[in-house]
């Protein structure tokens, strides 16, 4: 899955998610925020939406796998088979958008989605265990962005914009103090040993520091230049690139005092150890894309957009030891300390399509106070490669090409309450994401953890189910 967030994969807005969820030269309002804010210029009236989406990904069932089961340090016969679940939590969460003219030629406006059940979510994973990587964390986590279009001239349209994105730098100091000492019969014979150990976490900061990435576009009204291409639209835009590495600084003290050991003389054991992890957060792909559009009086309207998306610099969710240093006054282990989730993967950039179309039905003018009816029907399909090429032995990282279809429909009338004195609308959306069957390669001669009982390979494949519905409306 080329995409970075719910907004990336599936899209944004009611109208969008139902024709493809993409549009980069046909978007006119708010999620133009984070589509291509060129398109804000083209909206002349305030407007304002909230959609709700559910995502329901299906995966292969893994086979029974290799591992350490049963905690004693060795992986082989006397593991139980381990029943490892790859699947993917579903994703539900708000679409949100509103914006509104700056004087005739300018537009500002706000969009983002906002997952149900958190804000967003930070967790690593163990490589060595069969993971959708790109489907975990990025689902789970809200977006948001802000921009503002403006007509620089007739028929050329720009914008600009930054997609907010949330850092952390962490820092835990720790001390255990440990006291052993002896127990022992009427004899002087030792009996057993008590131990009695005190944990205190003496600082633990958490800073969440913010992070953008620009967004930059164009929207270009052909018809302007020449009345033979009058409907056709061309846009294109970028985002730059934004990672967002949680800096985890770990500085423990481990303190031993052992005393009434039979002949053994009392003695303090010191041990400092002090250990910087790189953990990975998420990424923000530099993205680019480029759509020709078409709209033929508000009747018909369709759109083509070829997306461009940079995953070759993407770190992963995987808890890696930068460096660790370990002082007591009996041993020396600073060399002898390496790094436990070591893996190799090769990710390369891609090339996606998508496509999509609405037609308006003929207005139904009422004799009441909804004024009148408007019926659109929408449809789309795109492709997605997948950005992973290769990897190591010591990794199972799952992913595959999919391909996507959609369909939506919305219905139009003025509000019969009065409470906006505009018109309001209502759409529906669904749609069906095919993750192309394969096989992934990961035997291993004898038990080596995370590899199949049974078999060398790993299925790879499956679906996702995504339906939704937005209300949105225009007001003065």
């Amino acid at each position: 899955m080329a995409g970075a967030t719910v907004p990336d994969t599936y899209g944004l807005g009611g109208r969008y998610l139902g024709m493809g969820g993409g549009g980069v030269a046909i978007v006119d309002d708010g999620p133009a925020a984070m589509m291509n804010p060129a398109g804000l210029s083209r909206m002349h009236q305030p407007t304002a939406g909230l959609a709700f989406s559910a995502a329901f990904a299906r995966v292969k069932e893994m086979p029974p796998l290799w591992w350490d089961v049963n905690r004693d340090g060795v992986v082989d016969d006397r593991d139980p088979p381990l029943t490892h679940d790859a699947g993917v939590e579903d994703a539900l969460g708000l679409h949100f958008f509103m914006g509104r003219h700056v004087g005739g030629k300018f537009g500002i406006a706000i969009a983002g989605y906002l997952p149900t059940n958190r804000l967003l979510r930070f967790a690593t994973f163990e490589p060595d265990l069969p993971n959708y990587f790109m489907y975990s964390n990025r689902p789970q986590r809200y977006a948001m962005a802000g921009g503002v279009g403006g007509e620089l001239f007739r028929g050329f349209n720009i914008g600009a914009g930054v997609d907010f994105v949330p850092r952390a730098k962490l820092y835990m100091l720790i001390t255990a103090d440990a006291r052993i000492t002896g127990d022992v019969d009427p004899d002087g014979q030792l009996e057993e040993l008590v131990s009695d150990i005190v944990i205190d976490v003496h600082d633990l900061t958490l800073d969440l520091v913010p992070g953008f990435a620009p967004i930059v576009g164009i929207q270009v009204e052909l018809g302007e230049y020449a009345k033979a291409l009058e409907g056709l639209v061309i846009g294109a835009m970028y985002r730059g690139k934004v990672g967002l590495p949680i800096e985890t600084t770990l500085d423990a003290q481990v303190n031993v005092t052992v005393e009434d050991i039979g002949d053994l003389e009392p003695f303090i054991l010191a041990l400092v150890a002090k250990a910087g992890l790189n953990l990975f957060d998420h990424y923000v792909p530099q993205t680019a894309a480029f759509g020709v559009a078409y709209r033929k009086h508000d009747i018909l309207s369709g759109y083509v957009d070829v997306r461009w998306t940079h995953w070759k610099g993407m770190l992963l969710n995987v808890a890696r030891l930068e460096y660790a240093e370990i002082d007591s006054p009996l041993i020396s282990l600073d060399d002898t300390l390496r790094d436990g989730n070591e893996y190799e993967v090769i990710l390369r950039s891609v090339v996606s399509v998508r496509a999509g179309a609405e037609v308006r039905l003929p207005r139904w003018e009422l004799d009441n106070a909804w004024r009148y009816l408007q019926v659109t029907l929408r449809a789309g399909a795109g492709w997605e490669p997948s950005p992973l090429v290769g990897q190591g032995e010591n990794s199972a990282l799952l992913d595959a090409d999919r391909v996507l279809f959609t369909v939506g429909g919305g219905v139009e009338a003025w509000d019969p309450k009065g409470l906006i004195d505009a018109p309001w609308r209502i759409d529906v959306f669904g749609q069906y994401h095919l993750l192309a069957s394969g096989t992934f390669p990961h035997g291993a001669e004898g038990p080596v953890a995370g590899t199949p009982v049974e078999g060398d390979t790993l299925p790879v494949g499956g679906h996702i189910l995504m339906l939704g519905g937005q209300i949105s409306f225009d007001y003065n």
